[in-house]
């Protein structure tokens, strides 16, 4: 079967570089590995309650924002619901040793406003990182459309780390646990963030917070219902086993099953660390090769899935992130379990009905499961009792340190073997690749002509990363600036 395009990966950057590709004429198709599209962001349901398991909320939605016109250029704003997070705490922080905690609220001028109030003495610090985060989140292509493209520069990976720059706050150690929790959401620890990092991620909250009614499994429906009329076909159960090339360009993908499906154009939105092993020999220089294979990936996780009797609304329309001791967040997992930062939200959110499911994510390492890799999706019953041990561990823990909680039931716990068999990143990466300071991550335009790159690899997590990554891909193909100049009439 001859494509235009071949798409791998039915998650949210393969879904929307599908969407972009057919409206511009292309015959695309999407082949997908797992049973059905967006594996890791779809959720699933237990006793009643539906989970995200890869989408929470998202900055940058609100009035001005830059995710807005990526939306309504997709069509998705006709198809979604989007809500507001509690304005005047979307995130709190708890530092365990002391009890003491801290809501930040939305909006850069309020985030200060309380900032000061609760730092007085730190106010001219506070300033003075605030003002650079603002002027600098946004400052990215296709989040920035004032600003003509060829003034973006090359990336640099080098300069201050977010740990350097907090510094400055080193007086007042619960303030820079605030202006670095969200290195959780990101998994890249803050010795080694790029500022420009935390500032996209960090920056999108602090202007503007939402969710989506439904979660993860409306946005996947939304963008299926799109590329149906788009006239897309995706295919599940699919797996790429080959990148196929001929005369030094791409031409199409071969699948484990020994089908060949053909296209001129090939975006891989995987892990890139896993590109090497789908081309064949010789079509990569052995320098992108190695930089390749060498890219760090971020800490896997633990996400316990709970369900309450009573309401967990405390957890309304916010979040609930959870620190050991005071100072700059930590996202590292060789410390003994208890002592992890970790995050909690509400899960079934977007309506007028009770919370009752709980979300938990702690940092944990692959070696601490690595001994099971390879016993199969049905796992021995040492590893189920394993999960069980580690169940109660995490329970414990999260009633130890947020006493707002009621007594939880257990439904589900995910375990980097989890994230390894739906997301396929490597030692089951949380968050895939990591953009760490000192390391050039891949551009979407490779040196192999017609084979792309998207994903979060290339810009940075979350539906903003995910959709930004997107655009990249296919401006690339179909011209920036043409992207861009849709994207204006958007806003």
């Amino acid at each position: 079967m001859k494509y235009s395009s071949i798409v791998i990966g039915a998650g949210l950057s393969g879904l929307c570089c599908a969407l972009l590709l057919a409206r511009s004429g292309r015959k695309v198709l999407v082949v997908e590995q797992h049973r059905s599209p967006g594996p890791v962001v779809s959720g699933f349901k237990r006793g009643g309650i539906c989970f995200d398991s890869g989408f929470h909320y998202a900055g940058g939605l609100g009035e001005g924002g830059p995710l807005l016109p990526l939306l309504r250029h997709l069509g998705l704003m006709q198809k979604i619901q989007i809500f507001p997070y509690d304005p005047k705490g979307f995130d709190l922080l708890r530092v365990a040793s002391s009890g003491r905690e801290f809501a930040l609220p939305v909006g850069f001028e309020n985030i200060k406003e309380y900032l000061v109030g609760q730092f007085p003495q730190a106010a001219q610090q506070i300033e003075l990182f605030l003002g650079e985060l603002a002027e600098n989140w946004r400052n990215f292509p296709y989040l920035n459309l004032d600003v003509d493209w060829t003034d973006f520069g090359l990336e640099s990976v080098h300069g201050c780390s977010l740990r350097e720059r907090l510094e400055a706050f080193s007086a007042w150690p619960e303030l820079q646990g605030l202006l670095s929790m969200h290195s959780l959401l990101y998994g890249v620890s803050p010795d080694t963030t790029p500022l420009n990092l935390n500032a996209q991620v960090a920056g999108s909250y602090f202007h503007s917070v939402h969710g989506i009614a439904g979660g993860g499994r409306r946005l996947i429906d939304a963008l299926l219902e799109l590329l149906v009329e788009a006239g897309v076909e995706v295919r599940c159960k699919a797996d790429v086993s080959q990148i196929l090339t001929e005369s030094g360009s791409v031409s199409g993908v071969r699948l484990k099953s020994g089908e060949e499906l053909l296209a001129t154009e090939v975006i891989a939105t995987l892990n890139p660390s896993q590109l090497p092993d789908l081309l064949p020999a010789g079509v990569l220089r052995p320098a992108y090769q190695k930089r390749l294979k060498a890219l760090r990936q971020t800490p896997s996780a633990y996400i316990l899935f709970a369900r309450s009797q009573e309401p967990l609304e405390f957890l309304r329309g916010r979040n609930f992130f959870v620190q050991h001791q005071a100072g700059i967040f930590s996202t590292e997992v060789d410390l003994p379990l208890e002592e992890r930062s970790f995050y909690l939200a509400g899960a079934d959110q977007g309506d007028s009905g009770a919370i009752h499911g709980l979300i938990g994510i702690v940092p944990a390492d692959y070696s601490e499961v690595s001994g099971w890799s390879q016993s199969g999706r049905t796992r021995p019953s040492e590893y189920q009792s394993w999960k069980q041990q580690i169940s109660g561990r995490l329970l414990q823990m999260f009633y130890r340190n947020c006493p707002q909680l009621p007594q939880l039931e257990l439904l589900e716990l995910a375990t980097p073997l989890t994230l390894a068999d739906y997301s396929r990143a490597t030692d089951g990466a949380i968050y895939g690749v990591g953009r760490c300071l000192g390391q050039y991550n891949p551009h979407p335009a490779t040196r192999l002509p017609g084979l792309f790159l998207a994903g979060q690899a290339v810009t940075a997590p979350g539906l903003m990363g995910s959709m930004v990554s997107s655009y990249l891909a296919c401006g690339s193909i179909l011209g920036h600036e043409k992207l861009r100049g849709e994207l204006r009439e958007c806003r």
